[in-house]
């Protein structure tokens, strides 16, 4: 599938219902029983610039998760690829883009309210990065409300690529044309349980109905976000951690030899 087309599909199927997924700016009066709520935590990212006059310690959410409708027996977003033979309910959306409206703001974190179509969800991606090489997937039940924790993203960098920081804009600045392009790099996700010091639930929100999402790893699918690709741990964050734990000890001889 080349890019435009898939562009189209993506954004074909995003309107097809925009009343099908929502992000929430309040907790309903009464929450749906057909649908599936999901609460999530962002860790606001680093300002990799902080070192300027001025400039502030986190950067501004500008992007986020990108949900997708998963068929694990087919291996893909349901509709697309090798799960075009499954695609979703007419009115009803395969794919929930980030929309930048938090229900709750806290010093370095936003909290978000989804509220989505039952069914097993994948996190297709983040921001310019589609997770298709390895991701998580989780299932949604009607009526249910799931934690999915706190997620915090980074650039995957490769060994010997250089993160850019205050110092590297300002010697840009110097050479003008002539400077270096800088690195590039897919972004990874991490998740963690919420914890106590952590924002609590929606002011509305039963927690003793609050489930923790149960995600199964190793879902891949085709990129059809049309950016970066990696795994959601990071590529490159995987190999960096076995390298640095060393080559695996040599095995034993059997007894006797």
């Amino acid at each position: 599938m080349n890019l435009p087309r898939a562009v189209i599909i993506i954004a074909a199927i995003a309107g097809a219902s925009p009343l099908s997924a929502e992000t929430l700016k309040k907790v309903p009066t009464a929450l749906n029983p057909a649908k599936a709520y999901v609460i999530v935590e962002y860790k606001l990212q680093a300002n990799p610039y902080s070192g300027l006059p001025g400039s502030r310690k986190t950067m501004p959410l500008q992007s986020g998760l990108v949900l997708a409708r998963y068929d694990a027996a087919l291996g893909d977003v349901r509709g697309m690829g090798k799960a075009k033979s499954n695609p979703v309910p007419a009115g009803q959306v395969a794919i929930e883009t980030f929309r930048n409206k938090p229900i709750g703001k806290g010093e370095t974190s936003r909290l978000f309210l989804l509220e989505l179509d039952p069914d097993t969800w994948v996190i297709q991606g983040y921001g310019d990065t589609s997770f298709s090489l390895g991701s998580y997937s989780f299932s949604l039940a009607p009526g249910s409300i799931y934690d999915l924790g706190v997620v915090s993203v980074e650039r995957d960098w490769a060994e010997g690529q250089k993160p850019p920081n205050a110092g590297s804009i300002i010697g840009a600045a110097f050479a003008g044309p002539f400077a270096k392009r800088p690195d590039m790099a897919p972004l990874r996700a991490a998740f963690r349980p919420r914890g106590s010091s952590d924002m609590g639930f929606p002011a509305g929100i039963p927690a003793e109905r609050v489930t923790q999402a149960a995600f199964e790893t190793g879902a891949t699918f085709g990129n059809y976000l049309g950016g970066l690709v990696n795994r959601i741990e990071g590529v490159n964050a995987g190999l960096k951690a076995k390298a640095a734990s060393g080559p695996p000890a040599a095995a034993s001889s059997p007894p006797g030899n």
